[in-house]
């Protein structure tokens, strides 16, 4: 009889450790918001928010501004997190899938135009705080929106050309091209030899002619050539000296260090120059984005109106 009393403490002992266990979890994790007939819970929105409280933490703020800070954070992802439920649930309707091989191949793309391998990019993302597998899920949403981007809003956006002409026209600095010089050179450590050389120039013998005879420079060889640059990454005096030249023409006599040099202007480049007509296509993908996304934003507005969204943060 004893033993039974012992076996019966023991069993109720052992539910009432299980009751406890399982109303721990449910304080640990508890739900924060319900959008339709989805559920999102506090472990979900402390996974997302992890990284920015840990630098919040560690900012030099103090503890009330640190705690205010942390609520706008919470707050602010959690609408975004709502925002991705409803999208999602938009995109279940519309039967709008993305497969695992679909984020291989944008995360190829990716790879390709940053000249990025695996072990590059999983590095970068953990110098972010972020892991791969979040970095796909990411990759995963972000098609989807573009998907739902396409089926929602597209027919709505419109590009004129009269909106590309204002755009270009108001972005000239992004379309003229950056102006770099391609240079020349002759170097010698002696002034008087160097002015001698200089009284040449315009002579029978061409700028690379005179610096193959003449300069010290181990470019010597091949005609003193100095290769492409943007003259701004250089010293003031320089640059002064350059800013006024043609194609064809030099500097005066400059020292540099313990020597002195002449400095060519071989040619003058305008690297990224694009015209209207050159850059319409890439002014209309600009604009499509910037308003589909805007158009996007107002849908998954309509959506929250429509929605049965409660908030229990």
């Amino acid at each position: 009889m004893i033993k039974q009393t012992k076996r019966g403490i023991l069993y109720i002992t052992l539910i009432f450790i299980g009751i406890c266990s399982i109303a721990s979890a449910q304080i640990a994790d508890r739900i924060v918001a319900v959008v339709n007939n989805e559920i999102i819970t506090l472990s979900q929105l402390n996974k997302v928010t992890k990284q920015y409280k840990e630098n919040i933490d560690a900012s030099q703020n103090s503890s009330e501004q640190k705690k205010q800070l942390i609520e706008t954070l919470e707050k602010d992802v959690l609408q975004k997190l709502i925002d991705r439920s409803l999208t999602s649930q938009e995109a279940v309707k519309y039967n709008i899938r993305v497969t695992e091989k679909e984020i291989d191949s944008s995360i190829e793309n990716i790879l390709k135009t940053n000249k990025m391998n695996q072990e590059g990019l999983e590095k970068a993302l953990a110098a972010d705080g972020m892991r791969y597998k979040d970095y796909r899920v990411k990759m995963k949403e972000e098609i989807l929106q573009s998907r739902l981007i396409n089926r929602t809003v597209r027919s709505q956006v419109i590009i004129t050309d009269s909106d590309i002409k204002a755009y270009y026209d108001a972005h000239l600095e992004a379309f003229i091209g950056k102006k770099k010089y391609h240079l020349r050179n002759i170097l010698m450590n002696n002034n008087t030899d160097i002015q001698e050389v200089e009284k040449k120039l315009g002579g029978d013998l061409s700028f690379d002619q005179l610096a193959k005879k003449h300069s010290t420079a181990t470019n010597a060889s091949d005609g003193g050539d100095l290769g492409v640059f943007d003259i701004n990454n250089f010293s003031e005096e320089i640059k002064t000296s350059l800013q006024p030249l043609g194609k064809g023409e030099h500097t005066p006599v400059l020292q540099v260090g313990q020597g002195y040099q002449i400095l060519f202007v071989e040619d003058i480049l305008l690297e990224g120059n694009k015209t209207l007509e050159q850059a319409k296509e890439q002014i209309q993908d600009l604009l499509y984005k910037e308003k589909a996304q805007k158009r996007f934003v107002e849908w998954v507005n309509s959506l929250k109106k429509h929605a049965h969204i409660k908030i229990m943060l």
